[in-house]
């Protein structure tokens, strides 16, 4: 099976990057793989035997887009393939969608959210979301939504969470790192980690803070990540009198970030629009108390009381009740931390999530032949 991929992440340019090791494995699974993705300059490189990938620059989004078809069309001129798979249910999508008729080629969309779903890309997305043989998504809350405002067949929806490798040794129970003196001292500290950018509503994080710190002084919060709202959400934080308690960590790598997990006491995230989550399970993983919206995940894996406390999107006074309740209780805090962290586990391994893959590609070929 011959792979043709288009995708919007080019730093799978940067052979060390974590996507690049992951499209390897994707490669080992069949007898090509090939990337093509917007860069700032022309570049092609071998991942391995198996992994190429094409990097396409020009001065504009509109002239890189015109060069990407370009390319992928050459592509498919000079080898047959079976499967153009598309990380992007936009403009990418369109060209999925026009080159898969042409060179009659099964074509699959992924879906990871719908982040900036207005304007012409959703009239893009309406249009190819039924276009495609199959589409791939990551929860089964984003299965519902392909079914019931897009019209996907079920049975064109592969549902593949995404996958996270955690090193934390999930045989130890949450209480070993949570209740065996890993805690700063004297602090409770809340943690969230992301893009600084709108639709994660940071902000509404820092205005709980300011009321939850009245009562509770011991309280910090720990924001991890770097984006274009950062300076706007040091300013709040100082107008709101609490940026004493809140600490901008920057960017943090795998390790960093380890050691950071390690230390918080429960889980914030307070999106407007989330795919999946990545960075909750990535804390349940650790045993911390989760509080998040009802986007994602929620109601997958962090339930409701169970491995979590799920609060309605932009609610700052179940916010600040949730995280009031996790200071004062910490039967509480026990009960939802082991729960995320047995949830976790119940998720498909690299292997099952690689086959998953695999068998959305299968479908996606045998599809296009009827």
């Amino acid at each position: 099976m011959k792979i043709l991929s288009l995708g919007l992440d080019n730093s799978i340019l940067d052979k060390t990057s974590a996507l690049a090791s992951r499209v390897i494995e994707y490669g080992n699974l069949v007898g090509k793989y090939i990337v093509v993705v917007p860069g700032q300059t022309n570049e092609e490189m071998e991942l391995s035997e198996k992994v190429r990938v094409y990097g396409v620059g020009g001065a504009g989004k509109l002239v890189r887009f015109w060069r990407l078809y370009q390319m992928v069309k050459k592509l498919l001129l000079e080898e047959k393939y079976d499967v153009i798979t598309v990380q992007d249910q936009y403009y990418l999508a369109l060209i999925g969608v026009r080159l898969s008729k042409k060179f009659k080629v099964g074509l699959e969309i992924q879906v990871h959210g719908f982040e900036k779903y207005r304007g012409l890309r959703k009239l893009i997305a309406k249009y190819v979301l039924p276009h495609a043989n199959v589409v791939r998504c990551v929860s089964q809350r984003l299965k519902k939504q392909l079914i019931d405002d897009f019209g996907v067949a079920p049975e064109k929806i592969t549902v593949v969470p995404i996958y996270s490798e955690i090193k934390n040794p999930l045989s130890q129970p949450s209480s070993f790192f949570k209740w065996g003196g890993r805690r700063e001292e004297g602090k409770f500290i809340f943690l969230t980690v992301g893009r600084l950018v709108p639709v994660k509503n940071i902000g509404l994080q820092i205005e709980a803070m300011a009321k939850v710190v009245k009562k509770y002084p011991q309280a910090e919060l720990w924001i991890v990540g770097d984006g274009p709202e950062e300076e706007q959400l040091k300013v709040k934080s100082q107008k709101l009198k609490v940026n004493d308690k809140i600490k901008f960590l920057g960017k943090k790598n795998k390790e960093e970030l380890a050691e950071i997990y390690k230390k918080a006491d429960a889980f914030l995230l307070t999106s407007n629009s989330e795919g999946w989550g990545l960075t909750v399970i990535e804390a349940a993983s650790y045993g911390l108390s989760i509080i998040m919206t009802d986007v994602g995940c929620a109601g997958e894996v962090i339930k409701n009381n169970e491995s979590g406390l799920i609060i309605t999107i932009g609610d700052k006074q179940s916010l600040i009740q949730a995280m009031e309740n996790l200071l004062r209780d910490e039967a509480l805090r026990q009960r939802i931390g082991e729960g995320a962290r047995q949830a976790v586990t119940a998720l498909p391994s690299k292997q099952e999530t690689l086959n998953l893959y695999l068998m959305s590609w299968r479908k996606a070929m045998d599809e296009h032949r009827f």
